[in-house]
């Protein structure tokens, strides 16, 4: 194959890529998106609100039902339980250990408890969001800390309640001051790091609560 060639392969590659992303792009664009009602929790005679928030339409009930077991989840005393056993068996050595440095099963729960009252959530999606999760397979962020959970709707479509609900707890670790410093270099090392070990955590105290339905 000459130069010539390498060049218009090139080019081929560049123009498909494009036309790829602005297909995808106006997909994205064009997603009908609807107000989601407040979703009120009480515990203890305490009233736990979720706030109002946008979904894609399709996903509004996925939504609602990921809200209601997160913060089931958050409030359950299983919660505290988890992470304190998970602190203590779990944690070994290893790069991980820093970023649990001064956290506490106990302050988390209780910080997490108090900051998922009036939190609220939006989307994002066209190019930013399918850049951000094929190069960096995001799947939502913490906009500010007291802006909403902003999920990437590109692969929103094909996630459930308890994804959804792993993530809202994870964002809310952020909140807390929880960090997973080797996401961008050492994913291994962050799926053992405080945000992803909660969110899992989380989704695990879900999944059993729709088992006893």
């Amino acid at each position: 194959m000459n130069n010539h060639e390498k060049s218009n392969t090139l080019k081929e590659k560049i123009h498909i890529l494009i036309t790829s992303l602005g297909f995808l792009t106006l997909i994205s664009s064009c997603t009908s998106l609807c107000e989601v009602s407040k979703v009120t929790y009480k515990e203890g005679g305490k009233e736990i609100t979720f706030a109002e928030s946008k979904m894609p339409c399709k996903k509004v009930d996925d939504f609602k039902i990921a809200v209601n077991l997160t913060i089931k989840s958050v409030y359950s005393e299983k919660f505290e339980t988890l992470l304190t056993n998970y602190i203590k068996d779990s944690l070994g050595t290893g790069e991980h250990t820093k970023a649990w440095e001064g956290v506490f099963a106990k302050d988390v729960v209780q910080k997490m408890r108090e900051n998922i009252n009036g939190t609220s959530a939006d989307t994002y999606g066209g190019i930013k969001g399918l850049w951000l999760y094929l190069i960096y397979g995001n799947i939502a962020y913490d906009g500010t800390e007291h802006g909403p959970i902003l999920f990437n709707r590109v692969p929103l479509k094909n996630r459930t309640p308890l994804s959804i609900s792993n993530t809202i707890a994870h964002e809310i670790s952020h909140r807390i001051g929880l960090n997973h410093p080797h996401s961008n270099s050492k994913l291994k090392i962050a799926y053992r790091e405080p945000p992803y070990v909660i969110g899992k955590i989380i989704e695990e105290i879900a999944k059993e609560i729709l088992r006893e339905k």
